[in-house]
């Protein structure tokens, strides 16, 4: 997701900066006082619904919008919204459920649109609102200055540091670790909050309740057959229906049947929004239960 935002954002930041202002002024009223600012105000998260954009995008996008002719609150509240970009919208929707996915949008928007307000006051109020709006939304070329230098570091540290997990093995990085056979996390040997031993081998655990989990069946889990999401054995696991999430049965959160057949849910959330639309999420069986 994180490349898919700051692709879209960056290209749909280019493309509306080449906009006229004349486009933006149509949208946004000028010249009515504060009803102008909460007009703006209130039409900056919708900018923000429509153009995809999350915080990744967003300050070009902004700069744009403020080159647009957008209030100074109208800017603010758009940068605020990236919590009610339409991908969110839709991961609250099906995680919670249509009507209460509309409720959360609405209460950000509220909130967004009365802080970006209360920021352009406050600002005005202390003259720090600029008096300008630069026609050169992003620059062209490439500019040498801190920020530069400290991307090219940090791309310099980054692969360094690849490197290094790569080949931890040649250097013993990776005797120093195993791998929970109950969940299949890596875990520190030195630091790990859970041992057992098992036929004259040692298992190492990310906490107690692993531990106790693999005590209750050290045979199956030993076979390393049962290493998968949540420690769920690849033939008994279940998937929830509404998230897709990969389930155990026997310790899933929240249970529930429906037409003669067991469903299992990751949260009380993902049950509670599988109850109120069974037939919805039943349409494409998963494999649950």
């Amino acid at each position: 997701m994180l490349r898919k935002e700051l692709v879209g954002g960056l290209l749909i930041a280019g493309f509306l900066a080449g906009v006229p202002s004349a486009v933006w002024q149509v949208l946004f009223l000028t010249g009515h006082g504060a009803w102008s600012s909460v007009e703006n105000a209130v039409l900056g998260p919708f900018i923000a619904v429509i153009s995809f954009v999350c915080s990744v995008g967003n300050v070009p996008l902004a700069a744009a919008l403020w080159h647009g002719g957008i209030s100074f609150g109208g800017t603010i509240a758009f940068i605020f919204a990236d919590l009610i970009a339409l991908p969110l919208v839709l991961i609250y929707r099906k995680f919670y459920g249509t009507k209460l996915a509309l409720r959360l949008v609405g209460a950000f928007w509220l909130v967004m649109s009365i802080a970006g307000l209360a920021t352009e006051y406050l600002f005005a109020a202390v003259h720090l609102v600029p008096a300008t709006r630069p026609v050169t939304v992003v620059p062209t070329g490439v500019h040498w200055n801190y920020t530069t230098i400290l991307n090219i570091i940090a791309l310099v540290a980054f692969a360094g540091i690849y490197w290094l997990y790569r080949s931890r093995e040649r250097f013993g990085g990776g005797s120093g670790y195993a791998t929970d056979v109950v969940c299949g996390m890596q875990v520190e040997k030195a630091n790990a909050p859970a041992t057992a031993e098992h036929d004259g081998q040692e298992f190492y655990f990310c906490s107690d309740r692993c531990q106790e989990r693999f005590a209750s069946d050290p045979t199956r889990f030993a076979t390393g057959k049962a290493v998968g999401p949540m420690g769920a054995d690849p033939d008994e696991a279940a998937t929830d229906p509404v998230c897709g999430m990969t389930v155990d049965p026997q310790q899933a959160t929240a249970s529930t049947e429906h037409a003669g057949k067991a469903y299992h849910f990751c949260s009380t959330g993902c049950r509670d929004a599988f109850r109120a639309d069974p037939a919805r999420y039943t349409q494409v069986d998963t494999g649950a239960g």
